[in-house]
């Protein structure tokens, strides 16, 4: 197994099951409602939708740079700008940007990992394993926020998210 295959099985555990540590994303997004998905936390807190469109955003920037496009250069005021896409929509376009995301990464030759990322200063085995990471970051705030939204509903008699409490 190359390196660039060890990578893409455990991008595939993160984002759809056996993620060593709980739920995988793909397993906290089956029990996620549109209108949960839509609800913040808090004022100005992000919703499960927008961390998702982030995460569908960046697996793009990360199958594009693997292709020998240059990543483009990170702006903070532009990163959550994008209008929200409907939520069976986005649910469909993660899944496809994943599963060819993680096609990418198998189909990436092991001996350039060591290469630089076009437009930037670190190697595309970094640039891997930091997509990894970032998927487990934001996968652990979308349960912590569906936690809390469940919790608030308990809370105030409504049963409008159901589900189950996920936590990590």
């Amino acid at each position: 197994m190359t390196q660039t295959e060890r990578i893409a099985g455990l991008y595939r555990a993160v984002t759809v099951k056996d993620a060593w540590y709980g739920p995988s994303l793909g397993v906290l997004l089956k029990d996620i409602p549109p209108e949960m998905a839509t609800t913040a936390p808090a004022p100005g807190a992000h919703t499960i939708g927008e961390l998702l469109q982030h995460l569908l955003l960046w697996n793009e920037r990360v199958r594009k740079t693997l292709a020998g496009s240059p990543m483009p250069k990170w702006e903070p005021e532009k990163e959550w700008a994008e209008p929200p896409i409907p939520w069976k929509e986005l649910i469909v376009r993660w899944e496809q940007s994943r599963d060819a995301l993680e096609q990418s990464m198998r189909e990436f030759p092991s001996e350039d990992a060591a290469k630089t990322v076009p437009g930037r200063n670190y190697s595309h085995e970094i640039l891997l394993e930091g997509i990894v990471q970032h998927v487990i970051y934001h996968s652990g705030q979308i349960a912590m926020i569906a936690s809390m939204l469940r919790s608030r509903a308990r809370m105030q008699g409504s049963a409008s998210f159901g589900g189950t409490d996920r936590t990590l």
